[in-house]
Protein backbone atom coordinates (compact mmCIF):
# COMPACT_ATOMS: atom_id res chain seq x y z
CA UNK A 1 0.00 0.00 0.00
CA UNK A 2 1.26 3.48 -0.85
CA UNK A 3 1.85 5.35 2.36
CA UNK A 4 -0.32 8.46 2.06
CA UNK A 5 -0.98 8.79 5.76
CA UNK A 6 -1.37 12.16 7.43
CA UNK A 7 -1.98 13.45 10.93
CA UNK A 8 -5.59 12.77 11.83
CA UNK A 9 -5.96 9.85 9.43
CA UNK A 10 -8.16 7.10 10.78
CA UNK A 11 -6.74 3.74 9.77
CA UNK A 12 -7.74 0.17 10.49
CA UNK A 13 -4.81 -1.39 12.34
CA UNK A 14 -4.02 -4.94 13.43
CA UNK A 15 -3.00 -4.33 17.05
CA UNK A 16 -2.43 -8.03 17.71
CA UNK A 17 -4.14 -10.95 19.37
CA UNK A 18 -4.36 -11.36 23.13
CA UNK A 19 -2.75 -12.85 25.14
CA UNK A 20 0.48 -13.07 23.12
CA UNK A 21 0.71 -9.73 21.33
CA UNK A 22 -1.21 -7.57 23.84
CA UNK A 23 -1.42 -7.76 27.60
CA UNK A 24 -3.79 -6.63 30.34
CA UNK A 25 -6.01 -3.70 29.32
CA UNK A 26 -4.13 -2.91 26.09
CA UNK A 27 -6.33 -2.65 23.01
CA UNK A 28 -5.94 -5.48 20.55
CA UNK A 29 -7.46 -6.98 17.42
CA UNK A 30 -8.21 -5.05 14.23
CA UNK A 31 -9.62 -1.63 15.04
CA UNK A 32 -9.62 1.98 13.89
CA UNK A 33 -6.83 4.18 15.17
CA UNK A 34 -6.10 7.88 14.81
CA UNK A 35 -2.62 8.80 13.58
CA UNK A 36 -1.15 11.45 15.86
CA UNK A 37 2.49 11.45 14.66
CA UNK A 38 4.28 10.10 11.61
CA UNK A 39 7.86 8.96 11.15
CA UNK A 40 7.73 8.11 7.42
CA UNK A 41 11.48 7.57 7.11
CA UNK A 42 11.16 4.81 9.75
CA UNK A 43 7.79 3.58 8.43
CA UNK A 44 6.30 4.15 11.88
CA UNK A 45 3.22 5.98 13.14
CA UNK A 46 2.13 6.91 16.64
CA UNK A 47 -1.58 6.11 16.99
CA UNK A 48 -4.36 6.09 19.54
CA UNK A 49 -6.96 3.34 19.17
CA UNK A 50 -10.71 3.81 18.95
CA UNK A 51 -13.48 1.64 20.30
CA UNK A 52 -17.20 1.63 19.59
CA UNK A 53 -17.91 0.29 23.07
CA UNK A 54 -19.11 3.10 25.30
CA UNK A 55 -16.72 3.23 28.27
CA UNK A 56 -18.12 2.09 31.62
CA UNK A 57 -16.47 5.10 33.19
CA UNK A 58 -16.05 8.73 32.23
CA UNK A 59 -12.39 9.65 31.98
CA UNK A 60 -10.74 12.80 30.65
CA UNK A 61 -8.50 10.75 28.32
CA UNK A 62 -11.44 9.57 26.18
CA UNK A 63 -12.74 11.66 23.27
CA UNK A 64 -16.12 10.81 21.74
CA UNK A 65 -16.31 10.99 17.95
CA UNK A 66 -19.77 10.85 16.37
CA UNK A 67 -20.70 8.32 13.70
CA UNK A 68 -19.68 9.45 10.22
CA UNK A 69 -16.86 11.70 11.41
CA UNK A 70 -13.66 10.65 9.69
CA UNK A 71 -15.47 7.76 8.04
CA UNK A 72 -16.28 5.95 11.30
CA UNK A 73 -19.30 3.63 10.96
CA UNK A 74 -20.37 4.04 14.62
CA UNK A 75 -20.06 6.52 17.46
CA UNK A 76 -16.53 5.87 18.66
CA UNK A 77 -14.28 6.72 21.57
CA UNK A 78 -10.63 7.69 21.05
CA UNK A 79 -8.62 6.18 23.90
CA UNK A 80 -5.90 8.79 24.35
CA UNK A 81 -4.38 6.85 27.27
CA UNK A 82 -3.58 3.93 24.90
CA UNK A 83 -0.86 5.65 22.83
CA UNK A 84 1.06 3.19 20.69
CA UNK A 85 3.77 3.26 18.03
CA UNK A 86 3.10 0.90 15.13
CA UNK A 87 4.80 -0.15 11.92
CA UNK A 88 3.09 0.86 8.68
CA UNK A 89 2.88 -2.92 8.09
CA UNK A 90 0.12 -3.12 10.74
CA UNK A 91 -2.14 -0.74 8.78
CA UNK A 92 -4.87 -2.61 6.91
CA UNK A 93 -6.65 0.32 5.25
CA UNK A 94 -7.35 4.03 5.48
CA UNK A 95 -10.89 4.79 6.69
CA UNK A 96 -10.86 8.59 6.56
CA UNK A 97 -9.55 11.69 8.27
CA UNK A 98 -10.76 13.46 11.40
CA UNK A 99 -12.02 16.99 10.87
CA UNK A 100 -10.08 19.86 12.42
CA UNK A 101 -12.48 20.26 15.39
CA UNK A 102 -12.20 16.61 16.47
CA UNK A 103 -8.45 16.51 15.87
CA UNK A 104 -8.04 19.58 18.09
CA UNK A 105 -10.01 17.79 20.84
CA UNK A 106 -7.74 14.74 20.56
CA UNK A 107 -4.60 16.91 20.59
CA UNK A 108 -5.79 18.84 23.66
CA UNK A 109 -6.50 15.63 25.56
CA UNK A 110 -3.12 14.18 24.54
CA UNK A 111 -1.31 17.30 25.78
CA UNK A 112 -3.09 16.96 29.13
CA UNK A 113 -2.59 13.18 29.29
CA UNK A 114 1.14 13.50 28.65
CA UNK A 115 1.41 16.57 30.89
CA UNK A 116 3.09 18.58 28.10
Amino acid sequence: MAHTYQLGSIVNVDLGEPPYEVQGHEQGYERPCVIIKLFPELKLAVVVPCTSQEPRYSHYTIVKILQGSGGLAKDSYVLCHQIRTISFDRVIKIIGTLDVKNMLKVRAVLLDTLDL
